[in-house]
């Protein structure tokens, strides 16, 4: 089993108690953790029904912060005054959950300034307190967002324009679209799971991409990382929308080369989230072979369902029948369940066969032991589907803890003719399922 993920993760983690979903089976050292922290967790995997659940009877501090994180969630800024003072406060769980949405907001609103001053403080506490894996995170986002302070927030060109453009997929089943680099036409995987866009170090070279001094290193998705260098594109252009000022990673050919696809692949471009979100709203036909920017939806049909934190996003889904929700990842050409999962619903996994899985992204290969799960039934976005297979992950004890539940992967979207992404309805919309059962193979 392989699976290639190109998404590229930054990692400002928030308290490090058990998730809600698994406290049933957590160690007894985080079920010390209050509910409220735990809730607080929970949420940074996409999961606010704890913290909705608690806000009407939470007063002051605790209020405050569960509204700021409800509204990071839906894609506000949320660096407030009052959440700033709290980020001072002498309780530490108060202060450290303060500093953490004030981070991802200040990182996925591009105030880059904000991100590394929030973000270099939230390290310094999570290594204070022990919290090694979350203070790591803490740090890949405030150097990363230190090297790009001062450099001009991206900013749409007038008004995003409606258009089409051709779209595909890959031989290894991502989406591809062709887009322009200052002028110059490249062919994009278009990636929901990278938090920022990337170019080959050649890619970037050609097209005239602005360098900037230093280098630091992000999380690669398969428990590792990965060198970058940070550039800044002066302009792209998406189906007639220009975009400037676009940041990208710079990351070597090599570490985007993947050899253990029969027949070679290789990446040179991905257009990541923040782009996405300054375009609005987009679909993807995969069947018919387009890439649409379409105009705002005047009726906002249907309650949200995608969540964010940061510059990662969630899709509430439900997974036989569990309530669930998936980092939704494009840039994934598989849908799986992580190790979370495996320890939520130990007796549901023991009864999968195991294998040995092999999962690649940018700069690294690691292999794991997963159970597959077969017809697996998923509903998601008013729509239902069945996975012929599901991998579990099983858990590593060497391994750092999962960020999340688990993936909506490109093969899960595919399922239907046409996947919708409104970012500011914070909804995912899917078409018409596809007839054949292939599509999501």
């Amino acid at each position: 089993m392989r699976e290639v993920a190109t998404g590229i993760l930054l990692a400002a983690a928030t308290i490090g108690a058990a998730p809600a979903m698994a406290q049933a089976q957590a160690a007894p050292a985080a079920s010390a953790q209050t509910a409220l922290e735990a809730a607080f967790e929970a949420a940074g995997r996409g999961d606010l029904a704890s913290l909705e659940g608690a806000l009407p009877g939470a007063r002051g501090e605790a209020a405050l912060l569960i509204r700021a994180r409800l509204a990071a969630a839906a894609g506000g800024a949320a660096a407030d005054p009052a959440l700033v003072r709290l980020a001072g406060s002498h309780d530490p769980a108060t202060r450290q959950t303060a500093l953490a949405i004030l981070t991802e907001s200040a990182f996925a609103n591009a105030d880059y300034a904000g991100a590394a001053r929030w973000g270099r403080a939230l390290a310094e506490m999570q290594t204070a307190r022990g919290l090694t894996h979350e203070a790591a995170g803490s740090a890949q986002t405030w150097r990363l967002a230190a090297l790009l302070a001062g450099r001009g927030a991206m900013a749409v060109d007038g008004t995003v324009a409606q258009g089409t453009i051709p779209a595909r997929i890959d031989k290894v089943g991502l989406p591809r679209i062709d887009i322009a680099v200052n002028g110059i036409a490249q062919e994009t995987v278009f990636d929901t799971g990278a938090n920022l866009s990337v170019l080959s170090a050649e890619t970037a070279r050609r097209m005239g991409v602005t360098m900037i001094a230093g280098e630091t290193s992000v999380s690669n998705g398969v428990e590792g990382t990965v060198g970058v260098r940070v550039g800044v594109a002066e302009r792209i252009e998406i189906a007639g929308t220009i975009i400037r000022n676009v940041p990208f990673l710079i990351i070597d050919d090599s570490n985007l080369t993947f050899p253990q696809v029969p027949g070679g692949y290789d990446i040179r471009a991905i257009i990541g989230l923040p782009v996405m979100r300054a375009l609005g709203r987009v679909r993807v036909e995969s069947a018919a072979g387009r890439f649409t920017v379409l105009p705002a939806d005047p009726n906002g049909a249907g309650a949200p369902n995608l969540i964010a934190r940061g510059n990662d996003l969630f899709v509430a889904a439900s997974v036989g029948g569990r309530a669930l929700p998936l980092h939704l990842d494009t840039g994934s050409n598989q849908t799986t369940l992580s190790a979370l999962y495996a320890e939520a619903a130990p007796a549901a996994v023991a009864a999968l066969q195991t294998s040995e899985a092999q999962r690649s992204s940018a700069g690294g290969t690691a292999r794991t032991r997963v159970a597959t799960w077969a017809n697996a039934p998923i509903a998601l976005a008013g729509r239902s589907l069945v996975l012929p297979q599901l991998p579990v992950a099983l858990p590593n004890a060497d391994g750092p803890p999962p960020r999340n539940y688990g993936v909506l992967g490109s093969n899960a979207l595919r399922a239907f003719e046409s996947y919708t992404l409104d970012f500011r309805a914070m909804r995912l919309e899917l078409g018409e399922p596809v007839r054949s059962a292939a599509a999501v193979n």
